[in-house]
């Protein structure tokens, strides 16, 4: 039977088979391209039911998956959609059509910090303290209700309506990382370099263990980046990187 259904090219699409997305998933209506990275892409899209725009992240699809995972990351994304915060950028809605797992999340405008940083340079002291407050404030309460956020970087830091004098919001919490091979150390760094947060991972993650110190550390990266303009632990070669983490 040809298989034309427009999961089905949310499938092919996710994998990177075809150069467009399918126009819609479920009810929600796919408009433009957000962001794409190994594990995941992001797309703005509408919610006819709702009449509002939202962010929609198409995981890898099951087909490549132990589909144990499913419940897990069903579970962890209906946590972290109860987490209400300025600095969080909240999750509506996870599920599963067919194969494809999708998350939505409320739509911001604006850019990240890696982007800000790239265009403006290293902060200010003053600058870089009150966007760690921020950044803070939200993994406290991330923390408080038992969530790690496990990807932690200037990437996952967006700015409302491109302004630094807007809030600064977490975004991705590690429901995504369920998907991702992160038992072991080996995993762990693989899947990082994929991923380009090689430079955030900290010591417990290279022995395969995600609790909220990943996180801490990978806030302190972040400090130094906004202060130094560079990570922490720089080199060229991943394999120095990660020894010099160690």
């Amino acid at each position: 039977m040809t298989d034309f259904a427009p999961l089905s090219a949310a499938r092919r699409w996710a994998l990177g088979s075809v150069d467009k997305p399918p126009a819609s998933l479920g009810r929600f209506e796919l408009k433009t391209q957000l962001g794409r990275g190994a594990q995941a892409s992001v797309w703005l899209a509408v919610d006819p039911r709702l009449q509002r725009e939202v962010a929609i992240k198409l995981m890898r699809p099951l087909q490549d998956q132990d589909p144990s995972v499913l419940e897990p990351w069903l579970r962890e994304a209906r946590h972290v959609g109860r987490l209400a915060h300025p600095n969080i950028v909240p999750v509506f809605e996870a599920d599963v059509q067919g194969l494809q797992p999708y998350i939505v999340f409320e739509y911001v405008p604006g850019r990240t910090l890696a982007a800000h940083l790239a265009q403006q340079g290293r902060c200010t002291p003053h600058d870089a303290v009150a966007f760690m407050l921020e950044v803070l404030d939200g993994l406290q309460a991330a923390h408080q209700a038992g969530i790690v956020h496990r990807d932690l970087k200037a990437e996952n830091l967006l700015f409302e309506n491109n302004s630094p004098e807007s809030h600064l919001k977490l975004i991705d919490f590690g429901i995504s990382k369920i998907f991702c091979p992160d038992g072991d150390a080996n995993s762990a760094i693989k899947l990082h370099t994929k991923a380009g947060s090689l430079f955030y991972i900290s010591p417990e993650v290279l022995e395969g263990n995600y609790d909220q110190s990943c996180d801490i550390w990978s806030a302190g990266v972040i400090l130094h980046l906004l202060l130094l303009g560079i990570p922490p632990f720089f080199d060229e070669k991943d394999s120095e990187v990660i020894n010099k983490i160690k």
